[in-house]
């Protein structure tokens, strides 16, 4: 089995619970705080937006229920599927669209600069070719488009004992949770020094105005519960 079938794999097992929890998390207060860290770079309703990695939607809803129109592409056709579904339950709730489709985050099946912004949450730590990635990003941005990618470190991270009492992770079973990290082992992204090496990868591959932020978490989460995420976030906001 090739690593990409393995992270699809993976993914698939997990859809049904990952579905549940991201619609919590979309009726819990982070989804404003979620809010504040992402439209402050967006102009305008008008704006075409790519959600990378959408998973079951979360932040392709949380901008769909602003009045923005929003594209969520995932590899994995499950997650795909469980977002579609949850778009019929959450359609009354949606002022903007929402378009979902399987594809690979990277060789995406767009012409050169179709959107204006482009998202990405705790994507890049499961791609095995994140240089890649950022070029295709950048093909697909239209000039002076805005690139907001957040994630974490979880090559490192998820091999550290979670002190939290309560966090996100804690009703994955072990087994779920070891593939996962032995996924991570098999990335060469686990061993950069993040997010430095990505800020350098996006300036190659012709991003300008790499802004990182070290204190994502810091601004979301505020207690320990099921939404919790244990693992420290950074983003990093590029211009083209």
């Amino acid at each position: 089995m090739t690593i990409r079938d393995r992270i699809i794999a993976y993914w698939k097992g997990r859809s049904g619970d990952f579905g549940a929890l991201r619609m919590k998390e979309l009726q819990s207060n982070l989804a404003p705080r979620w809010l504040r860290e992402i439209t402050p770079h967006i102009k305008d309703t008008h704006q075409r937006i790519l959600d990378l990695g959408t998973g079951t939607g979360f932040f392709a809803f949380l901008l769909a229920q602003q009045g923005y129109s929003v594209t969520g592409i995932d590899l994995t056709e499950d997650m795909i599927a469980v977002a579609k579904a949850q778009a019929v339950e959450l359609q009354d709730s949606l002022r903007g669209t929402v378009d979902f489709c399987c594809m690979d985050a990277m060789q995406l099946d767009f012409p050169d600069q179709s959107f204006d912004v482009i998202l990405a949450r705790n994507l890049t730590w499961t791609l095995p070719d994140v240089e890649s990635a950022y070029k295709e990003w950048y093909r697909v941005l239209a000039p002076k488009g805005v690139l907001i990618n957040i994630d974490g470190d979880y090559g490192v991270e998820l091999k550290v004992p979670v002190v939290a009492h309560h966090h996100i992770h804690e009703g994955v079973a072990n087994e779920t949770m070891q593939e996962c990290i032995a996924i991570t082992e098999e990335l060469s992204i686990s061993r950069m020094d993040r997010p430095h090496w990505d800020a350098h990868m996006m300036r190659k591959a012709g991003f300008s105005r790499v802004y990182l932020d070290m204190a994502v978490s810091s601004r979301i989460y505020d207690e320990e519960d099921e939404l919790y995420n244990p693992v420290p976030l950074f983003s990093i906001v590029a211009r083209k």
